[in-house]
């Protein structure tokens, strides 16, 4: 049986190659402090038998809620191989230097946001208006001028997901008979497989 991160991986790369829009997409789901379920669509920086890595700010409500409540859910989909996977698992907050290098090759403008985040106003603060958020991200961009002078924000880590439930959908728009498994890590480190009526 073929574990289901190596099926994640696997369609996820032929997304990638396939130029699919949703390629590096994913909606995460936590739950809020009056338990209602917040999802948000957040870009996958890496998938592997270690699990899923996203780079985030430590102060973001995403953090805040798995802390207050660690159940979250994340779902791709990815429409050029009619694929989805739902993911729940554990996580853990991390540094590393993959996400320095990455941050160094982000454009000027992706790391000026992630500036505005820690120099200017946090991420889904309120704003009297849209004009009050383009005057602050004005006044970060004047303050660093020269990209060279941007440094990666010590609030910026990497947010890991380590699966221990995996459901896969693999459509089948021809007849229809679609292809649903739920897949469960077991004490021993294996997976079950149960395959449900899609």
């Amino acid at each position: 049986m073929d574990s289901p991160i190596d099926m994640l991986i696997d369609s996820f790369q032929q997304a990638k190659a396939a130029g699919d829009t949703n390629g590096p997409f994913f909606a995460m789901t936590t739950l809020d402090e009056f338990g209602f379920p917040m999802s948000r669509t957040v870009t996958v920086r890496e998938i592997s038998a270690a699990g899923i890595v996203i780079y985030i700010n430590r102060v973001s409500p995403k953090i805040e809620q798995l802390k207050l409540n660690p159940a979250y859910e994340l779902l791709f989909f990815w429409p050029s191989q009619l694929r989805q996977f739902r993911v729940r698992g554990s996580y853990e907050i991390f540094e590393n230097e993959d996400q320095r290098r990455s941050w160094e090759q982000k454009p000027y403008a992706g790391k000026l946001y992630d500036l505005f985040q820690v120099e200017g106003l946090a991420q889904s603060s309120e704003l009297p208006s849209r004009e009050a958020y383009l005057e602050t991200a004005a006044e970060i961009r004047a303050r660093f001028p020269e990209e060279s002078s941007l440094e990666m924000p010590h609030e910026l880590v990497c947010l890991g997901f380590q699966p221990d439930y995996v459901e896969s959908w693999y459509g089948d728009m021809k007849d229809r008979l679609h292809d649903r498994r739920l897949f469960r890590l077991q004490g021993d480190g294996n997976w079950s497989e149960q395959v449900l009526v899609p």
